[in-house]
């Protein structure tokens, strides 16, 4: 009977502990449940609140800020502490009671928001007016939201403001107290430690600054006995270290754990050992200094020892200091030293000369004045005695010796100074240009708004001579009913004209140039003096200048290949021809690149004759032009049979294996610039034709470049093949939208001002971009060429590239055989048959009347004629009778002829159809 009692008791005991663990594990279940499902609630609360979203979700976003107001941002947070405090909770506290604690806490947010941050509510309003009220002000993110007439709203009625915040205070301090599971004690444990802290930290900063005290200062009752304390404290630590019942196997071993680097050493002998290190040498600290790591604990004998040393090497420092002061103002006075104000003067003086030039020319480092040295009262300068002998002892024989060696070798190219190019002075009022440009845009809009087109500006950008405004039209709106509107826009904003860009590339808007009426002078210098130039690693960048949001735009000559500047007359073509000149002038050697100038009317590159850059004097003549196009390709053909045997691939490979390559010299990249390309297809068509298309077909890899410029952009003067093969383009103002067709191959160009503004289309660009062109004077071109002929010498041109370009120049245009009694007769220019018949005649050293006419295939009577006005010319002797005429001109008088341009000397053309007997003997 008994053992069944006690099986039953047992099955009890044993039931009632599995129900136990059961409802454990249950409840632990469920916290973490709540506490996962309360924290997703808060994020959700949270996103709500601070994303505005669309459709349902916009609602629930009004929906919670119009219940919370401004504590909507408390909320989340709220939640989610609450979720922490479940997940962790470690009493008996219910998931129900967290979460009315939490909830009641977000209630008593609220209400502190509406006590503290919102007007009192006005008598005699009605609970529904302040349910509206409030709801409203929470969407706005104002007050408490709904939820403050909760517990906000009956506080402030029932005590008023201040016993309302009184009040929800200390609720909210309660509810803290109960979601945290803290009680008062916590509080001020937790303060009580905090205070304890900081009176520990206090006297260990007490007792470090009585231990280090400075020599000489008595030691109060109160440090002697911290210092005391210090010293029990040490000796204590000491016997636990050298504890008697530990072996010293064992001691060593622990210790060995702990600091690898440092050995186990007694008191006595690390005593021993500060003793005889008091003055290490310079060679055992080197050899023995160890590691910062691994340094041996200093004791405070040590650190007052050290204390003491630096405060005598101070006091050392400063008696030093003060002798050598005194020794530099009795200097001084004997010496006649000069003034403060004098020296800052100068100071101020140098530094205001540094701000203009820049990059002052190096000096010698090594040679100062005695005076100099003497009258320093800096410590870090450190001159002792001997220096000053030294220099005493070097006589003038020496400086010389010494400056003759620290000049530098001359170069053979001197770029030229910036100095000799002007700066521009522009001065605009900004209230001035804020007016305009607010006037211009209240008109635009206003003008297509007349017409139907509704837009708004988004943007204004102001360049140098024309401001860009962009509208954006509304949907809906064809861009074709704004573009086709220039007219008009021009007429209601009075402008000479405006040129519409639509759309601007990467942009959703429209743009609309409108000139200035105050417009902006763009200096050579001031892009030649850029940043961006002198960054620039081509040496084929030239300036092109600022486009509509004053950036400096630059081109590069190697990348475009090829460039066709066209333009009418006084639209800036030979200013901008002259500002790649002046580019390449200021950024490239003639050893890095070559010129050969083309200039059919004379005037624009002959100011360039005789600088370094040139491969052969600028040439005039057109049909010479057409022979040096010829030279060209014939040179572009050399140059690729060249990269062959030297298995590269462009110029740029070449120049590189010739730079480490004895025997391989480098070649230099050549620009050919032809200032008028109109006359030249008139002189030699195809010639120039076929040329010009070579060498923009293949030239760019030989490192041969073409720039073009014409102010007749027509189908007959640039052709198809020409523009085919030429893909920049640079478009100045022309007379008519078919013109801009043939450059741009669309309009645009019609509508630009002149006077440099132009539109750029580089290769590869989608669109041209509207720049205004850099302006260059003649008399800073005048200056430059004069500076870099005086630098550069007397220039010697290549006397084969010369006879190359003269054997290429093609036949006269009107030039063909016909019979005169049975003789062969050129009805060509006299002047061209005469310049032959001159090189004719140096060659054969004597000339007959026969001789010209088997040379030059030319009749009797014209020969005849030839040789009468070589004679008058002065290039040809008298007539001897049977025997030929003597040559006067000698082969360097003709050289120096072709060089001055040859024909374009005074020539007396003689019509007499009289002839002198002349022997056929020759």
């Amino acid at each position: 009977m008994a053992q069944s009692r006690k099986s039953s008791s047992t099955k009890k005991t044993t039931s009632s502990g599995r129900s136990s663990s059961s409802g454990k594990s249950s409840n632990g279940t469920d916290k973490v449940l709540w506490s996962t499902v309360i924290f997703a609630v808060g994020i959700l609360i949270a996103a709500f609140a601070f994303i505005e979203g669309e459709s349902a979700w916009l609602a629930i976003h009004n929906l919670i800020l119009g219940l919370f107001g401004i504590a909507s941002v408390l909320v989340p947070v709220v939640l989610i502490y609450a979720s922490v405090m479940i997940a962790t909770d470690k009493t008996c506290s219910t998931v129900a009671g967290k979460v009315i604690q939490g909830l009641v806490l977000v209630l008593l947010f609220c209400a502190v928001i509406e006590i503290f941050f919102s007007d009192p509510i006005e008598e005699g309003v009605t609970l529904g007016k302040i349910v509206t009220d409030l709801y409203e002000n929470g969407k706005e993110f104002k007050g408490g939201g709904l939820f403050s007439i909760v517990i906000g709203v009956p506080l402030a009625k029932l005590f008023g403001k201040v016993g309302a915040a009184v009040i929800i205070v200390l609720l909210t301090f309660v509810f803290i107290m109960l979601l945290a599971n803290k009680t008062i004690v916590d509080v001020f444990r937790f303060f009580r430690n905090m205070v304890r802290e900081a009176n520990s930290a206090r006297a260990e900063y007490v007792e470090t600054e009585d231990f280090v005290s400075p020599p000489g200062i008595a030691k109060t009752k109160k440090n002697k006995k911290a210092a005391a304390k210090a010293k029990n404290d040490k000796a204590a630590a000491s016997e636990k270290v050298h504890n008697s019942d530990v072996p010293v196997e064992i001691a060593e071993k622990n210790r060995s754990k702990f600091n690898i680097d440092i050995p186990f050493f007694t008191e006595k002998k690390n005593t021993d050992n500060d003793k005889n290190a008091v003055e290490p040498t310079a060679s055992i600290e080197e050899a023995n200094s160890p590691a910062p790591i691994a340094e041996k604990p200093k004791t405070q004998t040590d650190i007052e020892a050290e204390k003491i040393a630096k405060q005598i090497e101070k006091q050392e420092a400063e008696k030093l200091a003060i002798r050598e002061a005194a020794k530099a103002k009795s200097t001084s006075e004997k010496d006649g030293g000069s003034d403060l104000s004098a020296i800052i003067k100068k100071a101020a003086t140098k530094a205001a000369e540094d701000s203009k030039n820049p990059t002052p020319p190096p000096k010698s480092p090594s040679l100062f004045k005695k005076s100099d040295k003497k009258t320093s009262t800096l410590a870090s300068n450190e001159i002792t005695g001997d220096e000053d002998l030294e220099l005493e002892a070097m006589t003038a024989q020496d400086i010389q010796n010494e400056i003759v060696e620290n000049v530098p070798a001359p170069v053979e190219y001197v770029f030229p100074p910036l100095d000799l190019l002007n700066v521009a002075h522009n001065e605009v009022n900004a209230e001035d240009a804020a007016a305009e440009m607010q006037q211009n845009a209240d008109t635009l809009v206003e003008t297509l708004k007349s017409f139907g087109v509704m837009t708004r500006i988004v943007d204004i950008h102001r360049g140098p001579t024309v401001t860009r405004y962009e509208l954006q039209p509304n949907a809906g709106v064809k861009i074709s009913k704004i573009t086709g509107l220039a007219d008009d826009i021009a007429l209601n904003l009075a402008a000479e004209s405006v040129r519409i860009e639509a759309p601007i590339p990467g942009k959703a808007a429209v743009g609309i140039e409108v000139p200035n009426r105050v417009k902006d002078t763009v200096s050579f210098r001031e892009i030649i003096d850029s940043d961006e130039f002198r960054n620039a690693k081509s040496k084929l960048t030239f300036v092109v200048g600022k486009n509509i949001d004053g950036q400096i735009i630059l081109g590069d000559i190697a990348k475009l290949p090829h460039i066709i500047i066209a333009g009418t007359t006084g639209s800036g073509k030979s200013v901008c021809t002259n500002g790649i000149i002046m580019s390449i002038l200021y950024n490239a050697t003639p050893d890095e690149v070559r010129l050969v100038l083309i200039d059919p009317k004379i005037v624009e590159f002959k100011i360039y004759d005789g600088i370094p850059h040139l491969l052969i004097p600028v040439v005039t003549d057109s049909r010479k032009a057409a022979g040096a196009l010829a030279w060209a390709v014939q040179e572009m053909l050399k140059r690729y049979k060249l990269f062959a045997d030297n298995s590269v691939r462009d110029i740029g490979d070449y120049n590189e294996k010739a730079a480490v390559t004895d025997g391989i010299d480098p070649l230099p990249r050549i620009v050919i610039i032809i200032d008028e390309l109109a006359d030249l297809m008139m002189a030699a068509a195809s010639e120039v034709e076929d040329s010009i298309c070579r060498l923009a077909q293949m030239a760019r890899a030989a490192g041969m470049h073409l720039v073009i410029a014409t102010q007749r952009p027509t189908v007959d003067v640039i052709t198809g093949l020409i523009k085919a093969n030429i893909p920049s383009r640079i478009a100045l103002k022309v007379s008519s939208g078919v013109d801009s067709r043939a450059i741009l191959d669309r309009v645009g160009a019609e509508k630009l001002l002149g006077y440099g503004d132009l539109l750029y289309a580089p290769n590869g660009a989608p669109k041209p971009v509207r720049v205004q062109n850099c302006f260059t004077t003649s008399k800073e071109i005048a200056a430059t060429v004069d500076f870099i002929k005086n630098g550069a010498g007397n220039v010697s041109y290549d006397d084969t590239i010369i006879r190359e370009i003269e054997n290429a120049i093609p036949a006269p245009k009107g030039e063909k055989n016909s019979s005169d009694n049975d003789k062969n007769y050129a009805e060509g220019s006299d002047e061209d048959l005469i310049e032959r018949a001159i090189e004719c005649s140096v060659d054969a050293g004597q000339i007959s009347v026969s001789y010209l006419q088997r040379k030059l295939k030319l009749g009797y009577a014209r020969a005849a004629r030839i040789v009468d006005e070589l004679e008058e010319m002065g290039v040809v002797g008298p007539y001897e009778g049977a025997k030929p005429r003597q040559v006067l001109m000698t082969r360097e008088m003709l050289l120096q002829r072709k060089l001055n341009g040859g024909s374009g000397l005074g020539i007396g053309i003689a019509d007499t159809e009289d002839a002198e007997p002349i022997s056929d003997d020759t």
